[in-house]
């Protein structure tokens, strides 16, 4: 196969996918090269901005952007261009007129931060989350407990010293409707896309790689864009080094560990609950139908903050702080008798101490166009943002 191109991309996920799309509407052809045999094997998209930093330390912080971000009209601007059908919202009033029910939807849920220790950064999210346009409200004892996903409160005594802030109508989206969507997309234009590509090189006038026990060399005459997550750490450090060119480093990894549980009672659709280091929401695709009981819900815990340099699989996640934090969760907040667990997985997102100014960095010198982006994991719309501003970039 000729794998000559305008433009190669390397990547595990949604951002080289949107690349792709991008960069093949212009006209312009592409080769795509992946490491992983499946296109979605390193997870790295999440639906939402978690938005953790007030209850745990060295999370990076919210601040008014972040929150402006995370309005569902803004998501929507971002998620709708480079999709090629259509993005369906969903927002506890009913849409007039046709949807896609097997379109991925963007939600409008509220979120509902809890604790039990006053109002305290409580009262500066509340600032925050007013500067950025939202409309957030103090809540107190049985009106925490009542909105909170999951947690069977029935007697003001379980309320003692509760306290939450409640953002309405930040959004979050359906990742894996989405991402098939792409790639369903590309692989219907583009021949040219390369999973489990190995020994992947810079050459002066293109890369060179093994792909199905050969070695194929492919002509690049635009450049390259990498789309820098975890999975690609040592690939990019290892020619960095190479190259002699100085990396832009991320403060590290965030292991994150995602529980798929049932509740033990139903669960309203539209919030999004806070408490300590644990997250959770109703486990849905699509739109609910307002029909079916919701009792499958999702838990997302943040975890350590480890070295860009060790591979996140080298760490060992759910550990005997994960049960602990699990428990405590479980039994004195939400106050369920036992713990039925359905699945769980860990995922690794890069955080980042830029402002989000720089997307990129060089990579190569003397060879191809060559750079690196930032920034190509995490919440699904500033992926897909980022992707798009980086074909700008290569041009």
């Amino acid at each position: 196969m000729l794998f000559d191109s305008d433009v190669a991309l390397l990547g595990t996920g949604a951002a080289s996918l949107i690349a792709a799309i991008h960069l093949l509407a212009e006209g312009k052809s592409v080769v795509l090269l992946n490491p992983d045999w499946d296109f979605f094997l390193e997870d790295s998209e999440l639906p939402f901005d978690p938005l953790f930093s007030f209850d745990r330390k060295n999370v990076k912080g919210i601040d008014a952007l972040r929150l402006r971000r995370s309005s569902i009209d803004l998501a929507l601007r971002e998620l709708r261009p480079g999709f090629p059908g259509a993005v369906e919202s969903w927002n506890d009033v009913p849409t007039q007129g046709f949807q896609d029910h097997s379109a991925p939807f963007v939600r409008a849920r509220s979120r509902l931060w809890a604790n039990n220790k006053g109002l305290g950064r409580l009262e500066d999210l509340y600032v925050l989350a007013s500067d950025a346009g939202h409309t957030p409200q103090i809540l107190e004892g049985l009106q925490v407990s009542k909105r909170f996903p999951g947690a069977p409160f029935v007697s003001d005594s379980n309320n003692d010293g509760l306290r939450g802030l409640w953002i309405p109508k930040l959004y979050d989206v359906d990742v894996t409707r989405y991402r098939n969507g792409l790639l369903e997309f590309v692989r219907e234009r583009s021949k040219n896309i390369v999973c489990n590509a190995t020994q992947i090189e810079l050459v002066p006038d293109g890369v060179r790689f093994f792909s199905q026990g050969k070695l194929h060399t492919a002509k690049i005459r635009d450049g390259l864009l990498v789309f820098w997550t975890p999975r690609l750490t040592q690939w990019v450090l290892n020619q960095a080094r190479h190259l002699e060119t100085t990396p832009i480093l991320p403060k590290g990894v965030r292991l994150w560990e995602q529980w798929s549980l049932i509740s033990r009672s139903t669960i309203h659709p539209g919030v999004i609950g806070v408490y300590g280091d644990c997250m959770v929401w109703a486990e849905i695709e699509g739109s609910p139908d307002g029909k079916s009981p919701l009792n499958h819900i999702a838990l997302l815990r943040a975890g350590p903050l480890i070295n860009t340099n060790l591979e996140p699989r080298e760490t060992l996640l759910f550990n005997s702080d994960s049960f602990n934090t699990l428990e405590t969760f479980i039994y004195n907040f939400l106050k369920w008798e036992k713990i039925t667990i359905r699945g769980v997985k860990s995922r690794a997102i890069f955080e980042w101490n830029s402002d989000g100014s720089q997307i990129s960095w060089s990579l190569a010198k003397n060879q191809i166009k060559a750079k690196v982006v930032m920034g190509s994991d995490g919440p699904l719309a500033d992926v897909v943002r980022i992707a798009q501003q980086s074909c700008k970039e290569l041009s």
